[in-house]
């Protein structure tokens, strides 16, 4: 398959893309299962590095459903990490709504990472903002957004109760 194409599934059926690219995750890295996942958005690859070495690597287009990333400073890489008792999955890279492939796409690597094992998801970006006293690169919790896009990722006859959307942790 050309995982650089997006599969038709994603659109009708996403759970089940999200489980066959969790299955191709598996035999790529050997790990039954990951505990947490990290999506590295602009300007984050050195966090990544500084997980030290990962057991797998590979691009981002050897899992189905996944094209190379669009936006400069998007690795198209993941990997694959022990942290003590601990498996992370570290995405370098993601798929962005405005590349126009949909807001399917766009959720294909958290699905994929929930397929996986995930309990815990940590998505990162670079991002401009508006209050005083911020600086370039700091970091800072996201606790509450804004949709303008109206487009969602949840199809059919789901409810999300996004009261508690953001972790209090």
């Amino acid at each position: 398959m050309n995982a650089s194409v997006i599969p038709d599934n994603i659109q009708g059926d996403p759970q089940a893309a999200a489980a066959g690219a969790a299955a191709r995750l598996r035999e790529l890295t050997g790990a039954e299962t990951h505990d947490v996942a990290l999506v590295m958005g602009s300007g984050w690859a050195p966090a990544g590095e500084a997980l030290g070495v990962p057991e797998a690597e590979f691009p981002v287009t050897d899992l189905p459903g996944f094209p190379a990333p669009a936006v400069e400073g998007h690795g198209g890489t993941v990997r694959s990490y022990r942290i003590g008792e601990k498996r992370a999955l570290v995405f370098l890279g993601r798929t962005h709504f405005y590349e126009g492939r949909g807001v399917a796409a766009v959720a294909h690597g958290v699905r994929t990472a929930v397929a996986a094992g995930c309990k815990t998801v940590i998505l990162t970006n670079g991002c401009g903002g508006l209050r005083e006293g911020m600086r370039p690169g700091q970091p800072v919790l996201i606790s509450d957004h804004i949709n303008l896009t109206a487009a969602s990722p949840i199809i059919g006859a789901n409810f999300v109760d996004l009261t508690d959307l953001y972790s209090p942790r």
